[in-house]
């Protein structure tokens, strides 16, 4: 008995021994070199830092994917599975339903009912495809191409010129709009990723878009429940508004291709934290139908009503009923109450300068009076930003009021 725990205890000790060897091999392996893309692991109570391309480098080895093909993985996405392709080094990777959650995009779940990859590997770190999302006969198809070395990793991701509906088609399940709405136009979009850095850059370009069937034509004579401005909202808010809100106003329909692009990736113009990303339709759109939830099917479902809004209202009512819901803090609702309330004034009757305050206010109307009450000093860079981009107005007019700026002020309650 006495030799059978002994072969036993030594069997163990080196089964334990086998492991501590592997493991140190295997994290020898891994192990970074200076100034190597690398990301902390953690390893019960240790943490240690892995390189990241020797860590690609050895899941995407061909003998272990094929030990580790045709068997279904449970991951974060949802169930994962690929099998070997008919071609040498070639893959087809699927997940199904598949979530995918992303800071670049806004950081909510995106669900897509199948994602698939016809993945082939080009270089040892460099592989080439295909992907299909959804499902048949409206799947979206299109190009990928991943590389990586030492120093990072880079996607790049090509759809081609798709029906706009197919590409809502993605989220039927999820937006209800989906229905009842008839989609029109076409989409193309370029988009690269550079990792580590984690840096998204979006190009997408869409023709033809068109919405119906959403019954937003109820809108050309409703009465806004808000306090209304009986004498109108005069010459200079509404300027002043589209300078703040969205300087091409009279140049898309309800959309603005340009700002979502910027939205996308997270980095544009630096004014662009002081302009916002929404149209004035888009926004009409999110006050009256779609709320204002922070998730990528809120923003589909207001561009939705927002393409519908400019078509049925025209650039005219859109305007005139975005002055008359806006929120402006303090529990006001239009420009009406926002003038009487902060400038003891008739909206028709307020100067560029106070119509610019006023508009400033919109993009956070509770903190910016906030912050003015405290401080009783205007948010002059903001303020000045609107100034500078009030039309039509000559441009000696516009610098003579962004000078008089720091001398100006609203009434104080």
């Amino acid at each position: 008995m006495r030799h059978v725990l002994r072969f036993v205890a030594g069997a163990l000790l080196g089964l334990v021994v086998s492991a501590l060897v592997f493991c140190g091999a295997l994290l020898s392996l891994l192990r970074p070199a200076p100034g190597e893309w690398a990301r902390p692991v953690r390893i019960g109570r240790w943490q240690v830092l892995v390189s990241v391309p020797a860590a690609m480098r050895m899941a995407t080895h061909p003998v272990l994917m094929r030990w580790l093909a045709d068997r279904p993985w449970h991951t974060a996405m949802g169930p994962v599975q690929w099998h070997a392709g008919t071609r040498a080094d070639s893959w087809r990777v699927l997940c199904s339903p598949c979530r995918v959650r992303l800071a670049e995009l806004g950081g909510d779940e995106i669900v897509l009912s199948r994602v698939e990859l016809l993945a082939h590997r080009s270089a040892q770190s460099a592989w080439r495809g295909e992907f299909i999302l959804g499902d048949a006969p409206h799947a979206v198809r299109g190009r990928f191409t991943f590389g990586f070395d030492a120093h990072g990793g880079q996607v790049d991701l090509t759809l081609p010129d798709t029906p706009l509906a197919d590409a809502y088609g993605l989220f039927a399940a999820r937006v209800p709009e989906l229905a009842r709405a008839r989609i029109d136009g076409r989409i193309r979009l370029d988009a690269h990723w550079q990792l580590p850095q984690r840096t998204l850059s979006v190009r997408p370009q869409m023709e033809g878009s068109a919405v119906a069937g959403l019954g937003t034509e109820a809108l050309l004579n409703a009465a806004p429940a808000c306090d209304a401005a009986s004498h109108g909202f005069g010459t200079w808010l509404p300027r002043a508004v589209i300078a703040a809100e969205d300087q091409r106003f009279y140049e898309h329909s309800g959309y603005d291709l340009r700002e979502i692009a910027a939205a996308w990736s997270g980095a544009g113009d630096p004014s662009d934290a002081a302009r916002g990303a929404s149209t004035l339709s888009q926004q009409v759109a999110k006050l009256v139908y779609v709320g204002d939830e922070r998730s990528h099917l809120r923003k589909l479902r207001e561009l939705l009503y927002a393409v519908e809004l400019d078509r049925t209202l025209g650039k005219a009512r859109v305007l005139n009923l975005y002055l008359a819901i806006a929120p402006w803090g303090e529990g006001r609702c239009g420009a009406a109450s926002a003038a009487r309330h902060y400038l003891h004034k008739r909206v028709d009757k307020l100067t560029p300068m106070e119509a610019a305050w006023l508009a400033s206010l919109l993009h956070n109307p509770d903190r910016e009076w906030s912050s003015f009450a405290q401080s009783g000093q205007v948010n002059t860079e903001r303020v000045g930003w609107v100034l500078a981009n009030l039309r039509p107005m000559r441009a000696e007019r516009r610098d003579a009021l962004v000078q008089a700026l720091p001398e100006w002020s609203p009434p104080r309650h």
